[in-house]
C-alpha cells in the first residue's frame, strides 16, 4: 500500500518516471511471492497491466464477471505463475473510499474463491 497522497514531479517526463518506478517496485515483489495466494487485487490501470504481465505472466485470462461495478474477476491461464488464481482489476478511479475494502472482505470470505 502506498501513501493517499500524490507526489508530483516538476514536469510530466517526472511524473511519468514516478509511475514507472512505483510499478516495477510492485511488479518486483509480485515477482517475489513464492507461496500461491487464494486471490490477486491490484488497483490502477497501468499497474494492474504490469502486474499481470510482468509480475505474474499472465498472457491470457478468462473474465468471470464483475465482483463490483466496473472491477472484473479474471482467472489466468495455465502459463501464468498462478493459473486459475482469480485476478482482481481495480481500475484506479473505480468505486468509493470503501469500495475496495468490501471487495477484498468478499473474496476473504468467498468459498469459491
Amino acid at each position: 500500500m502506498t501513501s493517499r497522497r500524490l507526489k508530483t514531479g516538476a514536469s510530466t517526463a517526472e511524473n511519468l518516471a514516478i509511475g514507472q518506478s512505483v510499478s516495477a517496485a510492485l511488479v518486483d515483489v509480485v515477482r517475489g511471492v513464492r507461496v500461491c495466494p487464494r486471490f490477486i487485487v491490484a488497483k490502477g490501470g497501468i499497474t494492474s497491466s504490469d502486474v499481470a504481465t510482468q509480475g505474474l505472466g499472465i498472457k491470457q485470462a478468462m473474465v468471470l464477471g464483475q465482483i463490483a461495478a466496473a472491477v472484473p474477476v479474471r482467472r489466468p491461464g495455465a502459463e501464468s505463475r498462478f493459473p486459475d488464481v482469480p485476478y482482481v482489476v481495480f481500475p484506479g478511479n473505480v468505486g468509493g473510499p470503501e469500495t475496495l475494502a468490501q471487495v477484498v472482505e468478499t473474496l476473504e470470505d468467498s468459498d469459491s474463491v
